[in-house]
């Protein structure tokens, strides 16, 4: 009782002062000739969790030096497994960063597929594999959506293992669509040389 006491405390006087996500810089005056010179400018720096904007980490993937060429995303959003993807197009359109174009009216978010491909060009492919879905929970999705909800903190072993058996199933279900995007871009890789 004594340590939640303690965390809504702090949780409260974070809020209150401000210094939600503010830590040192330990990069503080590390290179002065940085190309980056945010990270090594300050002393203090404030720091946001993807989960309050995205809940995904595309921004960082997707910066241009990384030159992505295939992302494989795996939905763990609670509720809309879409969710993350809508707004990381919207995020990337907003700040011109190459991503293909996501359709939310294609997308069926109480009978997900297993697996969606998003292409363009110039722009990474984007593997999207929904965690609950028509193929690994026939029926059930909106069930297991429930049982294994953000909410439900504490979960015995064999419910990890049949959320892990789901994870598995999205996986070995399309592994041979992943090889072949894989080699579609190796192939178009070299051609480039």
């Amino acid at each position: 009782m004594w340590s939640v006491c303690k965390l809504l405390w702090k949780f409260r006087s974070c809020c209150r002062d401000g210094i939600w996500g503010t830590t040192n810089n330990f990069l503080y005056t590390c290179d002065p000739k940085s190309k980056s010179p945010v990270f090594t400018k300050d002393k203090i720096i404030s720091l946001i969790d993807s989960w309050t904007a995205i809940n995904s980490a595309y921004p960082l993937v997707l910066r241009g030096e990384r030159k992505v060429k295939l992302i494989l995303s795996f939905d763990f959003s609670d509720g809309d497994p879409f969710e993350t993807i809508k707004k990381t197009a919207k995020y990337c359109e907003t700040n011109n960063i190459p991503f293909p174009k996501i359709d939310p009216e294609k997308l069926d978010p109480c009978h997900p597929s297993d697996c969606y491909i998003f292409k363009g060009k110039d722009v990474p492919i984007v593997m999207h594999f929904p965690l609950f879905n028509i193929k690994n929970c026939p029926g059930e999705i909106e069930h297991f959506r429930k049982k294994f909800s953000f909410s439900h903190l504490v979960y015995t072993k064999n419910d990890i293992d049949e959320l892990l058996e789901k994870a598995k199933m999205n996986v070995s279900n399309n592994k041979e669509r992943i090889r072949e995007a894989i080699q579609r871009i190796v192939s178009s890789s070299t051609k480039e040389f």
